[in-house]
């Protein structure tokens, strides 16, 4: 009988030192779950008169390019219409809600084009909003990367 008992000894000893060995690595174990990036590019399409010689308008050209990001709460559908910027280079950062945009007349579509920093995104897009912007593209300035794009977080920017 000694044997046997030495044997079940061992074996809970084995058992147990088992068990302590799994559990220690269970502890040790990263359960951090990664966030998820979810994100939608933007095809940017521009069509512009080529400067003409004698102040005409030259030839009409047009590029398309997958250079954007949708915003994470942004509506994901097209947009079209002018591009402008702030009437005054004061308001340049449309970080005020005073700033005049040089949109066309009303009716008429226009994006609203705003340079990143000074305010929040959220601010910038509703300020443009209020004025009637079909869209807003803001765009990165002094990035040493020109084609980085990163998704602006705004909840409830277009909201009124």
């Amino acid at each position: 009988m000694a044997p046997s008992v030495i044997q079940a000894c061992r074996s809970l000893a084995l058992s147990t030192w088992l068990l302590s060995f799994c559990f220690v690595h269970l502890l040790c174990l990263d359960f951090t779950v990664a966030e998820k990036e979810e994100w939608y590019t933007a095809f940017v399409n521009i069509t512009y008169p080529e400067p003409g010689g004698g102040g005409g308008a030259g030839e009409v050209r047009s590029e398309k390019s997958e250079c954007g990001r949708y915003g994470e709460h942004s509506p994901k559908q097209d947009a079209r219409g002018q591009v402008v910027m702030t009437a005054s280079a004061a308001d340049r950062q449309a970080c005020d809600p005073n700033a005049r945009f040089a949109a066309p007349r009303p009716g008429k579509s226009w994006i609203a084009l705003i340079p990143k920093g000074n305010c929040t995104f959220k601010d910038k897009i509703r300020h443009a909003a209020a004025q009637n912007a079909s869209a807003v593209v803001i765009y990165n300035v002094g990035s040493s990367n020109a084609n980085e794009t990163i998704t602006m977080p705004h909840a409830g920017a277009w909201e009124t």
